[in-house]
């Protein structure tokens, strides 16, 4: 038996039985309880068991041919696809996770990104928690230099459907013009004011609820979630006093 497939099953949660089991079925194609229980060495009323555990948790299933009971194993592409997509859920829950995470522990924790889609992590965690509106600081040409500009389209379209606010403070001269969707303000539920030309980010900070997120450059690209109410609190503060003395064009 192939260790390996064991030991990755094994890490999934079954155990070392149930593991021998299916993937016994499995060289099998199909087989009777009998047939799994003269592969896998093991009495057939525990193969029973171990059978009855397996198409609880959806690696097994049963077809009746007449009075006889035929196990089939899920298919090796279907077993992709079902952690495909528990691993999806998780990415989905993942915000009221960590929400919980720090209701109950209430310490401040930092999240890293990197890669392509790093500046992509932040944005989704803005929807997920934000109730309201959200503030930030951005350069928008480096915005979009780590997010592809139909990605934002969408997540815009999103952010408007779900009644978010935002308030954008942006550095002037370095703005993306042309496009209605990132420069309107009323119909996108935008208010956006410009920093004086002298001053210069490198990166784009974002304030919601308790978290404060930083996404760099493209150079480095790397994106930061980090919990933490009194640090949210205080960013909140240095970005109402920016807002007062900005420019609205």
């Amino acid at each position: 038996m192939n260790t390996q497939l064991l030991q990755w099953l094994i890490t999934t949660g079954l155990d070392e039985q149930r593991a021998q089991v299916y993937l016994a079925t499995l060289s099998l194609g199909e087989a009777t309880a009998k047939e799994i229980a003269d592969t896998v060495g093991l009495g057939r009323t525990a193969v029973y068991d171990n059978l009855r555990v397996l198409e609880q948790r959806g690696y097994m299933h049963t077809l009746h041919e007449g009075k006889r009971k035929i196990f089939v194993p899920l298919h090796p592409k279907e077993l992709y696809k079902k952690f495909d997509q528990q691993k999806q859920q998780l990415k989905d829950l993942l915000p009221d996770f960590l929400a919980l995470y720090a209701e109950e522990g209430k310490q401040p924790f930092v999240q890293m990104f990197t890669g392509t889609h790093a500046a992509r992590e932040v944005f989704e965690d803005i929807l997920a928690v934000t109730k309201k509106e959200y503030c930030y600081l951005s350069p928008q040409n480096l915005t979009y230099s780590m997010v592809d500009k139909a990605y934002m389209k969408t997540w815009v379209a999103r952010r408007v459907k779900k009644g978010i606010q935002s308030k954008s403070l942006r550095v002037k001269g370095r703005d993306v013009r042309g496009e209605a969707i990132f420069m309107e303000e009323e119909k996108y539920l935008r208010q956006i004011r410009y920093l004086p030309a002298y001053v210069d980010l490198k990166s784009s900070i974002y304030i919601y609820e308790n978290n404060i997120a930083v996404i760099s450059t493209k150079k480095e690209s790397a994106a930061f979630i980090i919990y933490s109410p009194d640090l949210a609190f205080s960013f909140r503060h240095i970005f109402d006093f920016l807002w007062n003395v900005s420019m609205k064009s």
